[in-house]
């Protein structure tokens, strides 16, 4: 080798280490060892080499996700050559070509597989620019690996290597290798026209480049860590007063771009807290500190600015809230003593908090909510500011009416009721302790060391005091929170206040006193609570018969987690008084002969929970079972008068309730073991409740086994007075429902552990309940029917695989599957096709199958369904009757839509779309469209149905992967024969509707999947093909379809061509023209600007214009182009031009006349003369349409306002508009289009009146408008022109009101009794929300400062929208009272304050008309209270009954709230008279009639007018000065009076709470 030295070359290189063994190779330190070995003449070409080879090793372990120990004896090669005494290698490991190399290796090995290994890599790149002995060199490589970062984030690099990139980033800052002037200096150089910019806006510019690649998640991490070091340097800088690239930068700029980013993109929220602000958190104390100094007294939280992003408050609150998780933000509390030492904490500001929690925003409120209730440590006591706070606003959050809110709440209440209960468990403890001390003779002031140092607050209590005062802050707390509760479960309250009241219930109940403890432990204080107050066991008895299911659950959940001690106690201390057990024995007396008095669903499921409930209540197992005994002797009694007369037993003896029952019985007694003898006993009941079972059955057969169920009523019944259809059906479903739900309940026993003691059933009740639901899926035609009773065939097929546990030694499984299978087949060749979805016979092959037996196996069946299937039919041969493929198929079509047999269906699915596809070509319709709906479920299973109808029409995005072809291989062959196959017969012209029903599946599949990549160009030729069809909606499915296709091709240049092989085709020109309307249309969906695309927009553009002349030969060809035109220049892609010859028509006449062409044109139009502002031409046009085209003009009007948005900001334009739409209105005949004019007339002036200062130049005057309404009143009306009207009346009021109208005040009030009108319950959505949106043009613009008595209708309108059913109404409404109370809140808080404020305002404190709407709303309307009374007594027990119009508004929390309007002012003589009769009616009723659970007081609207006769009584007597004498003791006694006869009457405990003074 010494000879070498000289003559090294390449391939002696690759020769020499080409001999080396393994061993050299085994890490860097041999390789190193080996290469210092080597002449020093040598060693650079032999590094070279084994860099080289050590490249390559790496590369492949990259390509094939290698362990990384490749990577780690390259980087560490080089590192030792870096090293080296030899001054060559070390010059050539501190190159830029190495450094530059392993740098871009690691780009792209990082970014797919980011090994730990490669942090190596960046040690060479920081040594490299640190360390380098030529720091020439060092300069270079740093510029062009920062130069590459640079390139990297601002998405200029040819490659996505954002991961990578920001990895190296973060550890080039984090080395302090580069800096932030270093970045700021090669930003400016990659964006030039960010050269003269000021700093701030240059990290401006590059922290929003950070900020957008947090749209893809897995770099959210590191970017985030790249925005750390941004802000910490910058702040750095800022504090150390350098002037560099910080100038100007604060944690008020960075909370300001943080707020700007979200603006932007609202879903970044997580991302940032995650990410950006919790690594600030937990690494710098005092940057979090003045970060949350900034946010807790910026703008958005100290006066909540309408104007501000919902996203900046967010934002805030999430930084707080992380500050109170770090234990750097304290909860409201007292104001402390201002001190000159910073705070190690902030303190939340309850005024700020009380605004956020009434806030509109749904996000907002339940942010501000969780930072109250949130804590870092569970056993942190709450302060009085905070519970006043929960106290004021949970009543509104329980009664949202979004779900997901109060889920949300209830999530944070389970934390809230731990974290009081942990400290209430704290400060007992402590209390212990300290009396243990003191009994032991310990002071207090010299308390020996514990044995072991206590940590958490009972170390932080100072003595017994304090600790006392904790727990009765904190148990004071839990009463209020208990009462709160009570209070939400009254008769009158709406469902949503009662099930988020009971599930807040269920969560006091179960969440336990300590930490560690489980929610399955019931609190036994709490539960004492409850069961001794006799106000809650009624209110939760009651809410056993309410309407909705879950509250009914809930409700019989809660009364079970009741303790056996507690429900044999007496209820009271006096002598006699009955136990729980006694009052729920007449609670089930009561309820069941209100169930067989009704017969409505909710009273019979309650009467039967009450059933269940009772049981589980009784004391042994015996008295259980003859509980259940004597139910089925009832239920028993009652089908022998059904088998004897029908018609009277459906109107008089229901018997769903008494199934229903003895479910509810059976699911308490199956959880128990029994001996031998109440086995026996049991047995002999399941026997009986199967006799009933079948009985009823035979009895109510006929009824719905008709054809025609729903209007089936036999002669016989016909003169049955009382009984219709309605009544009959109702019956017979529901018992054969109830009853078979029941006995899926027994029978279901089977499924559990075969011990001793398990009530299972008896074989032969089991064999015969199989029979008697496969006999009654197979003669059913009532769908609800049938879907109840195969859910129990399918159970019985199931466990019919588990006999062999319960029952060792049967062989009846396998036989029973059998006969049930071969009896569906049977179904399936006899049965006529009465249905098109062929009755229960689907039902009865899924349930067969569902059992997952050996035999008859999934295989079996499927083929023989296939083989029926595609048995060939002509329609000569058949009537249409007996068609079994109709019944295959179907069968087919049940397998796919099922969850149990959907999965092992897919290996299937392939053959099934054939099958589909072949039914689509028969002659008979009735397989025809079987196989349709098979095709349509078929699609179903393909793609899913979770998603929204706008979603499915939308189509492919051009990037998810909706179907796997790879999955079902068949699928593009299958595809591609039904276009192929299709296309055929269209062409031809023979069988289009049937073409065209075959083509419209295979289309979809493709439209919303996205092509396969196999057959795509053999499709797209097929789909091209169809854009020429005869048939429109053929065309306009396979230009959506093709759609698909352009997304991600260079969609103008295919439709460029297109055009061009369309030739002089007027139907493939008009497809095509589809396509590039629905392209244009689905990027823009997208979010794609096609504006960024103008060569794309020119080549289409220039396609269009070049064929200009061929689209007017055909007018639907010409308005298919003039829409694109039109919805271009609507998307400003383009702009109009007006035509030069103003007075050349662009409208022209056409023989026919085409209704979309001159639409288009009109629409044309309205952009052109928008463009030029020509209101004259545009008024002229738009007269002259009308005329004659009422439908296009109305069109024009619609879009008039977006395509003069920009224009209408000129003031002559503005006017010019206004007097066109008032011209409009004046002349037009047509409702449509005055309509239309009105509204955007409103909307106009709203836009007006809006502004700062309104110059009443720019206003219609008084005049123009009187002659507006009175020609809009005299004139024919429709709907949607009296809800314009409606909505424009605010709008024109508020104009009024800027004029000195002499009548204004008389208009005012008419004004208000008009929408008051409106508001009324009986009015439709459309009508109400119309009165709200006025309100709200009237209120909201401008603040009305000098507001008088005129103002009161209007006011008491706008009150009226507030308590509205809708959510729309009510939120309009809040709106619109912001601009009486100065802010915007949710309904329930804004109607609080809106009675608050009136009854503070001086010229409403004399007013006649504001007492008497008070006293109106105190009583509901001025009819006395006995008849008030009379008529809620008179109970409707219909079998449905009508519901409420209005079910948000409750009487209780009315009278309540409008009581202190009249403690306010002095008590109306008439409210005393209507107080005082009504407490005499009240008392009479009660001395007249027991109550109880279940009573008359239990009707929500008996309890609202005795409510509102109870609290205008206290109210009259707390209002009454102390003059008021002998009227005021009158009433005194007259509550008194009430109290006593109700106790003895037991009349609801909530109204004799109500009665206390």
């Amino acid at each position: 080798m010494e000879n070498t030295n000289q003559n090294l070359t390449t391939s002696n290189t690759s020769e020499i280490l080409a001999s080396l063994g393994q061993d050299v190779f085994e890490n860097a330190n041999t390789i190193a060892k080996w290469l210092l070995s080597q002449p020093e003449g040598n060693r650079l070409e032999l590094a070279q080499g084994l860099y080289n080879k050590l490249m390559q090793d790496a590369s492949q372990s990259r390509q094939y996700h290698g362990n990384g120990h490749a990577c780690v004896r390259l980087c560490s090669f080089v590192q030792q050559c870096f090293k080296s005494n030899d001054p060559v290698l070390k010059e050539w490991a501190s190159s830029e070509a190495i450094a530059s190399e392993l740098f871009h290796f690691y780009l792209e090995w990082y970014e797919h597989d980011p090994h730990r290994a490669l942090r190596l890599v960046l040690d060479i790149l920081v040594t490299s620019t640190t360390n380098n002995p030529r720091p020439g060199t060092a300069l270079v490589l740093k510029n062009s690996v920062l130069e590459t970062l640079v390139l990297i984030i601002t998405r200029k690099y040819p490659k996505q290597l954002t991961k990578s990139g920001l990895q190296c980033l973060d550890h080039l800052l984090s080395k302090k290798v580069i800096s932030l002037d270093d970045i700021a200096l090669k930003y400016r150089e990659v964006e030039p026209s960010l050269a003269g910019v000021p700093s701030l806006s240059l990290w401006k510019s590059f922290a929003f480049h950070l900020f957008s690649w947090m749209e893809f998640t897995h770099v959210c991490p590191l970017t985030g860590k790249a925005l750390v070091h941004v802000f910490r340097g910058l702040e750095s800088a800022a504090l150390d007063n350098e002037t560099s690239s910080a100038a100007g930068f604060s944690v008020e700029v960075w909370r300001q771009w943080l707020q700007d980013v979200l603006i932007q993109n609202p879903g970044y929220l997580e991302d940032i807290k995650n990410y950006v602000l919790v690594p600030i958190f937990k690494t710098d104390r005092p940057a979090a500190l003045r970060l949350l100094e900034v946010f807790n007294k910026s703008q958005p939280l100290t006066t909540i600015d309408q104007e501000l992003s919902d996203q900046g408050i967010l934002l805030q609150l999430a930084t707080l809230e992380l500050g109170k998780k770090f234990g750097l933000v304290e909860e409201p509390s007292k104001p402390q003593p201002v001190t000159s030492e910073p705070s190690a904490q902030i303190a939340l500001q309850e005024t700020v908090l009380d605004s956020l929690l009434a806030h509109p925003s749904i996000s907002v409120r339940s942010s501000a909510f969780s930072l109250l209730v949130s804590s870092q440590a569970t056993t942190k006591p709450f302060s009085t500011a905070a519970f006043n706070l929960l106290k004021r606003h949970l009543a509104a959050f329980h009664a949202d009416y979004d779900a997901k809110v109060r889920n949300e709440v209830l999530g944070l209440t389970k934390s809230l009721l731990k974290r009081v209960k942990n400290i209430i468990t704290v400060a007992q403890r402590a209390l212990i302790d300290f009396a243990n001390r003191e009994a032991q003779g310990i002071s207090n002031e010299k308390p020996k060391p514990p044995p072991k140092k206590k940590a958490g607050s009972e170390a932080a209590l100072k003595d017994a005091f304090e600790a006392m005062a904790l727990l009765d802050h904190h148990t004071s707390f839990i009463k209020w929170y208990l009462d709160f509760l009570k209070s939400e479960l009254l008769p009158t309250a709406s469902y949503q206040r009662h099930i988020t009241a009971m599930k807040a219930a269920l969560l006091t109940l179960r969440v336990g006193k300590h930490a560690a403890a489980v929610d399955d432990i019931v609190d036994e204080d709490v539960i004492k609570v409850i069961a001794s107050d006799s106000t809650w066991i009624r209110l939760l008895l009651d809410l056993l018969l309410d309407p909705f299911d879950d509250v009914r659950d809930s409700a019989a959940t809660l009364l079970s987690l009741i303790p056996q001690e507690l429900v044999a106690a007496p209820t009271s201390p006096s002598e006699g008084s009955p136990t729980l057990l006694d009052v729920l024995r007449e609670f089930c007396e009561r309820a069941s002969k209100l169930a067989d008095r009704t017969g409505r669903a909710d009273h019979s499921d309650g009467a039967a929970r009450s059933q269940g409930l009772f049981c589980s209540w009784l004391n042994g197992q015996s008295l259980q079972i003859e509980h259940l005994s004597r139910i089925v002797t009832g239920i028993e009694d009652k089908i022998a008068k059904a088998e004897n007369d029908l018609g009277h037993a459906a109107i008089e003896n229901p018997v769903h309730a008494n199934f229903a029952a003895i479910g509810y019985v059976w699911q308490v007694l199956a959880k128990q073991t029994y001996p031998e003898t109440e086995l026996e006993n049991l047995r002999q009941v399941q026997h009986r409740i199967f006799g009933a079972a079948q009985r009823i059955w035979l009895a109510v057969k006929h009824v719905l086994c008709d054809d025609s169920p729903e209007g089936h009523l036999p002669e016989e019944m016909e003169d049955i007075e009382g009984l219709d259809t309605k009544d009959l059906l109702s019956y017979s479903f529901r018992a054969v429902h109830e009853s078979s739900n029941l006995l899926r309940l027994i029978v279901g026993t089977l499924r559990l552990k075969a011990v001793p003691g398990v009530p299972f059933p008896p074989l032969d009740v089991f064999k015969q309940t199989g029979y008697l639901t496969f006999e009654q899926l197979a003669n059913l035609r009532h769908r609800g029917a049938f879907s109840t009773v195969s859910y129990t065939f399918t159970n019985c097929c199931q466990l019919t695989q588990n006999l062999k546990n319960v029952f060792p030694g049967t062989e009846e499984a396998e036989r029973l599957l059998r006969d049930w299978y071969n009896g569906a087949i049977e179904c399936i060749m006899t049965q006529a096709s009465t249905t098109r979805r062929s009755a229960g016979i689907p039902s009865l092959i899924a349930a067969v199958l569902s059992a997952n037996a050996v035999s008859p196996s999934f295989e079996e069946v499927f083929c023989n369904l296939e083989e029926i299937g595609k048995k060939p039919v002509r329609q000569t041969e058949t009537d249409g009757s007996n068609l079994p493929q109709v019944h295959a198929l179907n069968c087919l079509r049940e397998i796919f839509r099922s969850s149990l047999l959907s999965k092992r269906a897919e290996g299937y699915l392939a053959r099934t779309l054939h099958l589909a596809a072949t039914s689509l070509k028969s002659e008979v319709w009735a397989i025809r469209n079987c196989g349709l709906l098979l095709l349509r479920s078929l699609i179903d299973c393909l793609l899913g149905t979770g998603e929204s109808k706008a979603i499915i029409e939308s189509g492919w995005d051009g990037h998810s992967v909706r179907i796997s072809y790879n999955k079902y291989p068949a699928l593009p062959d299958i595809l591609l024969g039904l276009l192929e196959t299709a296309g055929g017969e269209i062409a031809s012209g023979l069988s289009n509707s049937a073409a065209a029903e075959a083509v419209f599946p295979a289309l979809d599949i493709i439209r919303r999947a996205g092509p396969p990549e196999e057959h795509r160009d053999e499709l797209r030729k097929r789909i091209e093909g169809y854009l020429g069809s005869r048939i429109w909606h053929v065309r306009e499915i396979a230009a959506r379809t093709l759609c698909s296709f352009l997304l991600q091709e260079d969609w103008a240049a295919e439709i460029s061509q297109l055009l061009e092989s369309a030739g002089s085709s007027m139907n493939q020109v008009h497809g095509t023209l589809l396509t590039a309307r629905f392209v244009i249309e689905r990027k823009t969906d997208l979010g794609v600007d096609l504006k960024s695309d103008p060569a794309s927009l020119d080549l289409l553009l220039g396609s269009l214009s070049d064929r200009a002349a061929l689209f007017k030969s055909c007018a639907e060809v010409e308005a298919a182009y003039l829409e694109i035109l039109n919805l271009l220049t609507k998307l400003q892609c383009i702009e109009a031009v007006e035509p030069t010859d103003s007075q050349t028509s662009p409208v022209r006449r056409r023989d026919p006349p085409s209704a979309l062409l001159d639409m288009e044109q009109g629409l044309k139009l309205v952009y052109e003369t928008a463009a030029s502002a020509n209101v004259e031409k545009l008024r002229t046009h738009l007269l002259e349409t009308l005329t004659r085209d009422i439908n296009t003009a109305s069109r024009m009007l619609e879009v008039l306002p977006v395509a003069w948005a920009k224009a209408s900001s000129n003031p002559l334009a503005r006017s010019g508009l206004t007097n066109l739409y008032l011209e409009v209105c004046a002349t037009s005949p047509a409702p449509e289009a005055r309509s239309q004019s009105l509204t955007n007339l409103a909307s106009l002036l709203n836009t007006t009146l809006s502004q700062p200062d309104v110059p009443l130049d720019s206003l219609p005057a008084v005049d123009q408008l009187d002659t507006l309404m009175a020609n809009l009143l005299s004139s024919d009306i429709n709907p949607d022109l009296s809800h314009a009207i409606t909505e424009a009346s605010g709008t024109i009021m508020a104009v009024l009101s800027l004029y000195s109208v002499p009548d204004f005040g008389q208009r005012l009030q008419h004004y208000g009794a008009v929408i008051t009108h409106c508001l009324d319950v009986n009015n439709s959505f459309d009508t109400r929300f119309a009165a709200a949106s006025s309100l709200k043009a009237f209120f909201l613009p401008r603040v009305h400062n000098s507001i008088n008595e005129s103002y009161l209708p209007a006011l008491s309108a706008l009150y009226d929208s507030l308590i509205d059913d809708d959510d729309e109404v009510r939120e309009i409404a809040a709106q619109a009272a912001a601009g009486v109370l100065g802010e915007t809140m949710i309904a329930p808080t804004t109607a609080d304050r809106l009675v608050s404020w009136l009854v503070s305002q001086p010229s409403f404190a004399s007013s006649e008309e504001f007492k008497a709407q008070v006293v109106r709303r105190m009583t509901g309307s001025m009819v006395s209270a006995e008849e008030q009374l009379h008529k809620a007594m008179d109970f409707d027990d219909s079998l449905f009954a009508a519901e409420e119009q209005n079910l948000f508004i409750d009487e209780v929390r009315e009278t309540l709230r409008w009581s202190q309007a009249l403690a306010s002012s002095s008590t109306d003589e008439n409210l005393k008279k209507w107080t005082e009769e009504g407490l005499e009616s009240l008392i009479t009723l009660a001395e007249e009639k027991w109550d109880g659970p279940l009573g008359w007081a239990s009707d929500q609207h008996v309890f609202a007018a005795g409510a509102r006769v109870v609290l205008a009584a206290v109210a009259s007597v707390k209002s009454a000065g102390a003059s008021a004498g002998e009227d005021k003791k009158n009433v005194e006694e007259l509550l008194q009076k009430f109290r006593e006869v109700g106790e003895r009457a037991k009349v609801h405990g909530s109204l004799l709470e109500m009665a206390t003074l």
